[in-house]
């Protein structure tokens, strides 16, 4: 009887294993995948892996995208990540940037970070001038329309933010937007972040609300996160030299500092220059 509860013990575990194989290759390849693609990365039969990917995806820990029938990680293991990444030193330092920024300017700030999703807010602290905004820990922001997305869309890894913004562009086009829809424009977009230091929206998103994005880069010069900062137009400046986006630049500066950054990104072919002044 010990024997065969040991074993049905083993095959739960076994049955563990082979799930965290599947969620293993759809984080590696920071991708949609296809089933054969998966199963292949698996190391399993096509079959058996589907059988996996239906209880993942009744679990949210992966979503199967309804155009392709790829599959990605779902909202929960979106929940797991970054609950494990609150845990994580550089966004404690970068935590405690943020406050000091927040005392210093009185006006909403927040961390984000890239997820397979896009830019994801980890944290959001509110001040004096408070806002009344839909938005929490763990909502995602477009790359061209966000202050965050455009630090994201222009310092991140190029292969990583390809597919969010080929999306992206999709459904600008098919909306037929009137900006934002040509790589011409994306790599305008690009030059003006890494020229002024600072992702920077003037009401694109939410008419009214003005934003101020900096890039915090780590130890090795690759981007960690973003700190941001949104306020309403008569109170938000949205000038690149005002003294609201040099402390937010400092900010980045600072927090950059803390994780090691000692110099321009060690990736600059991929992301450009990041122009960070001294904190």
């Amino acid at each position: 009887m010990a024997k065969q509860q040991g074993t049905k013990q083993q095959q739960g575990i076994q049955s563990v294993e082979a799930s965290l194989r599947v969620l293993r290759a759809l984080t590696e390849n920071s991708r949609a995948m296809s089933l054969k693609e998966i199963a292949a990365f698996a190391g399993m039969t096509a079959s058996n892996t589907h059988r996996y990917l239906v209880s993942l995806t009744r679990a949210d820990m992966v979503r199967q995208e309804s155009s392709s029938g790829r599959y990605d990680l779902g909202p929960f293991a979106l929940q797991l990540g970054l609950a494990a990444l609150s845990r994580v030193e550089s966004l404690e330092l970068a935590g405690e940037v943020l406050a000091e920024l927040r005392t210093e300017i009185d006006m909403p700030v927040f961390l984000s970070i890239w997820t397979p999703e896009g830019p994801t807010m980890t944290r959001w602290l509110d001040a004096g001038h408070q806002l009344r905004v839909n938005t929490r820990p763990g909502s995602r922001a477009p790359l061209l329309t966000t202050a965050s997305g455009r630090v994201f869309l222009t310092y991140e890894d190029p292969e990583r933010v390809r597919n969010v913004l080929a999306a992206e562009l999709r459904t600008r086009r098919s909306r037929k937007e009137a900006q934002f829809t040509t790589m011409e424009e994306v790599e305008a977009l690009r030059a003006e972040v890494r020229r002024h230091g600072l992702g920077r929206t003037v009401g694109e998103r939410v008419p009214g609300i003005n934003g101020l994005s900096t890039p915090v880069f780590d130890a090795m010069g690759a981007l960690a996160l973003s700190i941001t900062s949104v306020g309403l137009e008569y109170a938000f400046p949205p000038d690149y030299d005002s003294p609201l986006a040099q402390a937010i630049r400092a900010a980045g500066a600072r927090a950059s500092a803390r994780l090691g950054y000692q110099g321009p990104a060690a990736n600059a072919r991929n992301r450009g220059s990041a122009r960070i002044p001294a904190a």
